[in-house]
């Protein structure tokens, strides 16, 4: 049994990541990342997509024929997409651990973070995920597995993540950041979470929540990640929102359900995307506190022109707002 594990958090494409195993999960379809996989090794092998489905709970493996880098592959099944938190990416991070351990001459696993795109706070889900392999490697797990490498394909998300895997990791005791990058996890009877890592994995309805309303466009990234997420987190709440490019019966449930469960929604109108009305309708008709943002007044419908609406001009100036907004409504 190995003394330590390394964990790596890599921009790139977790199919042409070199390792020994790519890991992906099965929410009862196909999304991401665990799609392409599957479609890469059907075109290659003739398989039928059936055959890679799985059920809640247990786990397939495959050689992936020359399809992927790795040549083994592993398909978890989880609950499906609506019903993935935290505290399921945790879980998850152990059983594929767990499951490494069974191949003979394993050294390296790949996957990726999930459930970002359906909604999930993108540094809580990354702190959930790699708080589970290290709980999973101090209680045992792992085997000869001598690295974790956890793939993102969007080079500003990887940049976040792994500032956040800095500032989280750097209070775990046994963690040591490694000069290549990544962190050397050592294994030790003595391990306790750091109140950081244990956060990542507390189910959802125990850490309160912001739902943001707003388009996947690459000119509203930065007012998303800077301008509202930075204020969100500092009021102590998750930020999470969901891809509307995914817009089919369970991620709308998924939507209502995280606007029921939010302590504020926080819509930006700019743009005047249909499905972010939608919502803002949906939080009203909950009675949720609703925050309007938009970058031109011109840019507003007729329906809440009537409403107070935090017009900015600057991702700073945004921030400012947004920060004073929630102090001013209680949601802090």
């Amino acid at each position: 049994m190995r003394s330590t594990i390394d964990v790596h958090l890599i921009e790139g494409d977790v199919l042409t990541t070199p390792c020994d195993l790519a890991c992906f999960k099965h929410a009862q379809s196909f999304y991401g990342a665990d799609e392409a996989a599957v479609s890469a090794i059907a075109k290659r092998t003739g398989s039928s997509w059936a055959g890679f489905e799985v059920a809640a709970g247990e786990v397939k493996g495959f050689d992936s024929a020359g399809a992927l880098t790795a040549p083994r592959v592993a398909f978890f099944g989880t609950d499906r997409l609506g019903s993935l938190r935290y505290h399921e990416l945790r879980l998850l991070a152990g059983r594929m651990l767990t499951y490494a351990q069974t191949q003979p001459g394993l050294k390296r696993l790949a996957t990726t973070v999930h459930g970002v795109r359906a909604g999930l706070d993108e540094h809580e889900a990354v702190l959930a995920l790699v708080g589970g392999f290290i709980d999973a490697f101090q209680k045992g797990a792992g085997g000869d597995v001598e690295a974790v490498v956890v793939v993102e394909q969007n080079p500003g998300r990887a940049k976040r993540m792994r500032q956040t895997l800095e500032d989280g990791l750097s209070r775990t005791g046994g963690v040591t950041r490694l000069p290549t990058g990544g962190f050397r996890v050592e294994r030790s009877v003595a391990f306790r979470q750091t109140p950081v890592m244990a956060t990542a994995g507390q189910a959802s309805h125990e850490k309160p929540h912001a739902f943001i309303a707003m388009p996947f466009l690459a000119e509203l990234e930065d007012v998303f990640h800077y301008g509202i997420a930075g204020p969100v987190k500092s009021a102590g709440l998750l930020c999470e929102r969901v891809d509307q490019a995914a817009f089919d019966g369970l991620i709308i449930q998924r939507i209502r359900e995280r606007i029921e469960t939010a302590r504020v929604v926080i819509a930006d109108l700019s743009t005047a995307n249909p499905n972010v009305y939608l919502e803002v309708g949906y939080a009203w008709g909950r009675s949720k506190p609703t925050i309007l943002l938009v970058r031109d007044v011109k840019e507003l419908r007729f329906d809440v022109q009537a409403h107070r609406c935090l017009v900015y001009r600057s991702i700073r100036e945004l921030e400012s707002q947004l920060s004073l907004e929630l102090q001013r409504i209680g949601a802090a």
